[in-house]
């Protein structure tokens, strides 16, 4: 049986050589491809196979040569010269790797298939454990949540054989949210309490994964009508988020947590925090989920007493984290647009929206900024704007589409629809409520 760091090492090999390749064949140098996100000695040990890059690495030099990053991983039974060919677990890691790719790149059913050629003689357990891992999280994204559920569990009994507690965090946290999406808030709940024990017991300090987990908590207490509980979750996001928030920060814990892996004798994490520590590739979605929890706390306030929202929102614009982050800003400001929205008061309601649009519209499609396009979209409604109105609530259906919510953009159609019946118009309206129907008949159909 070949190593696996050997089976890591030729497929390193190849997607370097491919990256070179497709470089030279764009007159282009180590630098033209490196900046502004990468240093030149990084894509040369890229293209050494020395390292293979961060999936959202590779997404972003394939889109510089104008490739789809698949296109720089080895083919299925490509060889390196003067190798006798790939072993059995080597296909397999390739095979993983490609699967993964495709669920980044949203493309689950084809993860699925790739995944489901794979039988367990083919794989190590470790291989196993990740094949569950994936076909869950591909199965949740095809909104096949039983299946998803099922695939999840059978993962964590299989970490569970080999006490793999890091492998049994991350399934736990995304069983926890299948479970979510299924609307059992209560085992999405346990599920992610679990997953705080795990961290604890492995040791390893993950703020990133702790912020993501908090945030979940937050979401699934406030889907629970369990106001107080999720502002606290969202309060515990927050501040986890703050202390990794600036990129030395976040470099210096990467390399923490590569080194807890290698002290674990987990080669394969120690590898993939080293990298990270590198290059932050998840930089940008690290801001964007602080935004997305700012946007979901205000959620939360805005169910509860509306005085002490108004109060807390305010104090928020002054928080010094807050004015570091403009899609946190955006947030803010959007809930409190939506504050003087409920108060009628619609000239400061507009102010507020418009303010927070230009704010989030730099980030391009994000939970905030759909949430601008559809409060802006309410709010000249009830001025009687309809052309300005129908202008941003189709924006925001749209976005609400791109990202893939389709259980609010179910709500948020039959919302439009409602609006264009009240204004008379039947037609328009029966496509909006003919659109919602047919999203919920699709979501009730796989949970």
């Amino acid at each position: 049986m070949v190593p696996e760091e050997s089976s890591h090492a030729q497929i390193g090999q190849s997607v370097g050589a491919k990256l070179r390749a497709a470089r030279q064949a764009k007159k282009m140098t180590q630098g033209q491809l490196a900046q502004p996100d990468f240093s030149v000695s990084y894509i040369s040990a890229i293209e050494r196979g020395q390292i293979h890059p961060s999936l959202r690495a590779l997404e972003i030099l394939a889109g510089r040569l104008g490739l789809s990053s698949t296109e720089l991983l080895p083919k299925s039974g490509e060889q390196n010269e003067g190798s006798k060919g790939p072993s059995p677990e080597e296909v397999a890691e390739l095979a993983l790797l490609e699967a993964q790719v495709a669920i980044q790149q949203n493309e689950g059913a084809e993860a699925i298939e790739r995944l489901e050629k794979l039988t367990n003689k083919m794989l190590t357990h470790r291989q196993q454990v990740q094949k569950g891992y994936l076909l869950g999280t591909a199965y949740a994204a095809q909104l096949q949540f039983q299946e998803a559920e099922a695939m999840l569990s059978q993962a964590i009994e299989l970490a569970r054989e080999k006490n793999d507690r890091y492998s049994k965090l991350q399934l736990h946290y995304q069983l926890g949210i299948t479970y979510a999406a299924m609307h059992n808030y209560a085992q999405a709940i346990s599920c992610h309490l679990s997953c705080l024990k795990l961290l604890e017991e492995c040791g390893v300090d993950d703020a990133f994964l702790k912020t993501r987990i908090y945030f979940q908590l937050g979401q699934q207490h406030a889907a629970l009508d369990h106001h107080e509980q999720a502002i606290t979750m969202f309060e515990q996001a927050i501040a986890l988020a703050t202390e990794v928030a600036g990129t030395e920060r976040r470099k210096a814990a990467y390399w923490t947590l590569s080194q807890s892996f290698i002290d674990s004798e987990d080669a394969t994490l120690a590898t993939i925090y080293a990298y990270k520590s590198e290059f932050l590739s998840n930089q940008q979605a690290a801001n964007l989920l602080t935004g997305e929890i700012y946007h979901y706390l205000g959620r939360a306030l805005l169910r509860g007493d509306l005085e002490a929202a108004r109060t807390y929102l305010m104090n928020a614009l002054q928080d010094e984290r807050v004015l570091k982050d403009q899609l946190a800003r955006a947030s803010v400001t959007t809930s409190l647009a939506e504050w003087f929205l409920r108060q009628k008061a619609l000239r400061e309601a507009e102010e507020h929206a418009r303010q927070a649009y230009k704010m989030a519209v730099t980030s391009g499609d994000t939970i905030v900024a759909k949430e601008t396009l559809l409060t802006l979209g309410r709010i000249e409604y009830a001025q009687s704007r309809y052309e300005d109105g129908d202008s941003h609530f189709i924006a925001g259906l749209e976005m609400l589409e791109r990202l893939g919510l389709h259980e609010e953009l179910s709500d948020q159609l039959a919302r439009y629809g409602q609006l264009l019946e009240e204004r008379g118009l039947v037609h328009e309206a029966i496509k909006y409520f003919k659109r919602a129907f047919e999203g919920q008949q699709r979501l009730a159909m796989h949970s």
